[in-house]
């Protein structure tokens, strides 16, 4: 069964195009159901739903199955009503190829140009289906014009015998290809439809059945063996939950084989493997690459997410442009109501809502007025709550002008994070991008890791309006823990504090909705018309149709067009038209009146703070965003600085020294005289305490012939003992925080001019062939005595008078090493209760 050719196909259409009817057909013709029903008479396969059978149209993406000429075929019905996009754009991440239906009774419609532009953003190989042919006034010479103006030139009627010229044409590739050889392979041509070079167009009726084997043909020409890896993957592209309150998450295996009863980790286990046909379902032992199935018993992964290798899904590009409060009666069960919402927003992450609990507020994103009378009655089915919704408004978002950088540090007492961020304007449609620019060297990739993926979860807002914050690019730069009192909460902290420092640093630019419209208006009316699109802001074109009546295509916001239709019914008598379809995020055209109309101040904002936490003297402390700058705790190159005055002082350093006095115990004479633990005076207001700041010197080749794990292998080479060191100092010093310089010995290399090198806070050098790692040492403790409290690591006791001489502190060959074995079993400690 694994090795069988599969392939999923999703069908896209306007609504009313006649896709549950050409799937009806397509089953009915391969033996997968054995009767045909009628979308108008509610007996049709997917006719399950009340509200879909009640409103004759599809609400939710359904799944069936079917088998043709030894390809297994995976199918999906997706809503065709522009209220429902979201959803239909949730499959297409699954997606082998798309079947576009386009309506031979209209040709093609607004939504079909938004569903073509979802399938150009996801990189869907595509063909078109011209349905109602047998009804349609429209000769299929004038429909495919209008799909080549409207979708793409590249739209080529399969039945044509000068097809291959066309395939020729429509990419240079295949050109070169067919100009080299004088034809072109069928793999060649199959290799051409993915990359979206060419897009097959077939003409017939599903209702009456034509022209159903030909698409069905096609669909075997274009379905290939797809190579899929062996580790296991998959995408999960939508969540539903069955009457039964039984969680099912909806995936396609893209590697490997998923058996039930796994572990996909130590919280999400795979009960059942379920294949859905419909409204009915088959249990599976195992899933393979290709398949859509449906498993039971995860209860934490969302649309979008990946499983095993498959990371994220992309930005989705479909949005609502309105956010509606819910109204809901007085004694309403608040917990039945806001537990009945999430399981929605789960389904349906579109919708995105902000359920405050505490207050019984519920916020959600709506598309249109059918889908919330859909979501009213899906409330009222579950809980049985009827609701309403307040007066919509506008969604708004935020973006950047200029990069800029921003820290963010949260340090209540024994807590504990610090993280430095670099953000990015991107162009518009880009969402939010997150990445990283530091190495493990720098910071641990668990720690990066939850500060990415804090990052990710956050919704950022904007400074100006509270708004969503978009066409982002956010780089983590930099990035501090503490190894006894960091826990994941402190890093999403710190890492939404430096964000929203960064955003009050910089100049922030307010986007709204926009769309294309098509208004259509007698001749003369077109003088009012074009009165009406200048006073809304609207950019637009004119376009004489020829028959007494004016075509005006434009683009503008929808605050000022949402409700047009109205205002071209008065002054066109009924015989205008305002069709319009959403395009995305554009600059606010009023942003100071906005930005006054809503009052947002970003400073009193206590769900997004942009103010950073410190801790002195055993308690914390809050600094405003424009002066938190001074207090971070990472080099300060590293942030664009309002203040060139920096903190001296460590954390928690009493702590820090009673560990490195439990990890020397056998000389507790030398750590009294070395390491006093002083106790700090009690003070009314938090004190910058300045002294010098810590510099371990150490001698490496001392370390390397003192240290027994170097000499357990004797016949290991020096430069691997060098650099087996080097990861041991490196681990050692990003626990201690202090400056560190290893030192290895270069005299006895001829010609040798030195070098030095940098691993973030630790120096590694190389001295050159006329001078010892001893005299080195002894140098720099001279020279730096007053910048640095200096501690040299060595058991050579030539040295010991000369750096006591400068003031500096020795330790121990074997002192050193006992420090690193106590503090690696504290990580280890710390990793295990974690």
């Amino acid at each position: 069964m694994s090795q069988t050719k599969r392939t999923v196909i999703g069908i896209l259409a306007h609504v009313d195009a006649g896709k549950t009817t050409l799937i009806e057909s397509i089953l009915y013709q391969t033996g997968a159901i054995g009767s045909l029903g009628r979308v108008d008479h509610r007996d049709s396969f997917f006719d399950f739903d009340e509200q879909e059978r009640n409103r004759g149209i599809t609400i939710y993406s359904k799944e069936a199955h079917f088998v043709y000429k030894d390809i297994e075929v995976y199918i999906i019905d997706t809503p065709g009503h522009a209220d429902f996009s979201s959803e239909m754009e949730r499959t297409l991440s699954i997606l082998d190829m798309a079947i576009v239906l386009i309506n031979g009774q209209d040709g093609v419609q607004a939504h079909s140009e938004t569903i073509w532009k979802c399938l150009e953003y996801y990189h869907v190989p595509t063909m078109v289906f011209v349905n109602k042919m047998d009804i349609s006034y429209f000769a299929k010479e004038k429909l495919l014009a209008d799909i080549h103006t409207k979708l793409s030139s590249n739209c080529i009627d399969w039945l044509n015998e000068n097809k291959l010229e066309e395939i020729c044409f429509s990419s240079d590739v295949l050109l070169e290809q067919f100009e080299r050889k004088g034809s072109l392979t069928a793999e060649e041509i199959v290799e051409g439809f993915y990359h979206r070079c060419f897009f097959p167009v077939f003409f017939g009726s599903a209702l009456k059945g034509k022209g159903i084997d030909l698409l069905l043909e096609g669909i075997a020409q274009f379905s290939v063996d797809k190579s899929y890896p062996t580790e296991f993957g998959a995408r999960v592209y939508k969540i539903t939950m069955t009457e039964n309150h039984v969680r099912l998450t909806h995936v396609k295996i893209t590697g490997g084989a998923l058996h039930a009863k796994p572990k996909l980790d130590e919280d999400e286990k795979v009960d059942q493997i379920r294949l859905y046909h419909g409204s009915k379902f088959s249990m599976l032992e195992a899933a393979y690459p290709g398949m859509v199935v449906a498993l039971k018993g995860l209860e934490h992964f969302e649309a979008g997410d990946g499983l095993g290798f498959e990371e994220k899904q992309i930005q989705p590009i479909l949005s609502a442009y309105m956010d509606y409060r819910l109204v809901y009666p007085k004694g309403t069960d608040l917990l039945a109501l806001t537990t009945t919402c999430r399981e929605i927003s789960e389904e349906d992450p579109a919708l995105e809502m902000d359920i405050q609990s505490e207050t019984g507020q519920i916020d959600v994103h709506i598309m249109g007025e059918m889908q919330m009378e859909v979501l009213q009655k899906r409330i009222f089915d579950r809980c049985r709550i009827s609701v309403g919704f307040s007066t919509g408004r506008i969604l708004y978002r935020e973006t950047i002008g200029k990069t800029v950088k921003g820290a963010g540090h949260f340090e209540p007492l024994r807590h504990y994070a610090e993280v430095q961020v670099r953000l990015d304007p991107l162009e518009r449609g880009k969402g939010i991008v997150i990445a990283s620019e530091t190495g493990s060297d720098q910071l641990s990739f668990n720690w990066q890791n939850a500060i990415l993926s804090a990052l990710r979860t956050k919704k950022h807002r904007g400074v100006l309006t509270g708004s969503e914050l978009t066409d982002v690019k956010i780089t983590l730069i930099a990035g501090k823990g503490h190894l006894k009192h960091t826990e994941g909460g402190d890093f999403r902290q710190a890492a939404s504090r430096a964000v929203r420092q960064a955003l009050m640093k910089t100049s922030s630019i307010l986007l709204e909705p926009y769309v294309c419209f098509e208004l259509t208006v007698p001749s003369e009316s077109l003088s009012k018309a074009l009165f009406d699109l200048e006073s809304k802001k609207a950019q637009f074109e004119i376009q004489d149709s020829g028959d007494g009546r004016s075509v005006i295509i434009g683009r503008g916001c929808i605050r000022l067009l949402a409700h047009y239709q109205n205002e071209v019914n008065a002054y066109s008598k009924g015989q205008g038209r305002f069709a319009f379809q959403p395009d995305g995020y554009d600059v606010c055209q009023d942003r100071d009146e906005i930005v006054t109309q809503i009052g947002y101040d970003p400073e009193m904002d206590v769900r997004n703070p942009s103010s950073s936490v410190f801790c002195a003297n055993g308690s914390g402390f809050t600094v405003t965003w424009d002066k938190a700058d001074e207090y971070m705790d990472i080099a300060q190159e590293k942030v664009e600085s309002i203040s060139t005055q920096h903190r001296t002082y460590r954390i928690e350093e009493d702590e820090l020294k009673r560990i490195f006095d439990r990890s020397t115990s056998n000389n507790r004479n030398f750590n009294k005289q070395h390491n006093p633990i002083k106790k700090k005076p009690k003070e009314e207001k938090p004190k910058v305490i300045k002294h010098l700041p810590a510099c371990l010197i150490v001698d490496g080749y001392n370390m390397i012939f003192s240290w027994d794990i170097f000499q357990e292998d004797k016949e290991e080479e020096l430069a691997t003992s060098r650099e087996k060191l080097l990861d041991i100092l490196f681990n050692y010093q990003a626990f201690t925080g202090e400056k560190m310089i290893v030192v290895f010995d270069g005299y006895k290399v001829k010609d040798n001019l030195g070098t030095i090198y940098s691993r973030k806070d630790m120096e590694v050098v190389y001295t050159s062939s006329n001078l010892t790692a001893d005299a080195y040492i002894e140098r720099f403790v001279a020279d730096h005595r007053k910048d640095y409290d200096l501690t040299v690591a060595s058991s050579d006791g030539l040295i010991q008078n000369a750096i006591f001489a400068q003031g500096a502190k020795r330790m121990s060959a074997r002192e050193l090493f006992g420090r690193i074995t106590f503090i690696n079993q504290e990580i280890e400690e710390q990793l295990t209760h974690s």
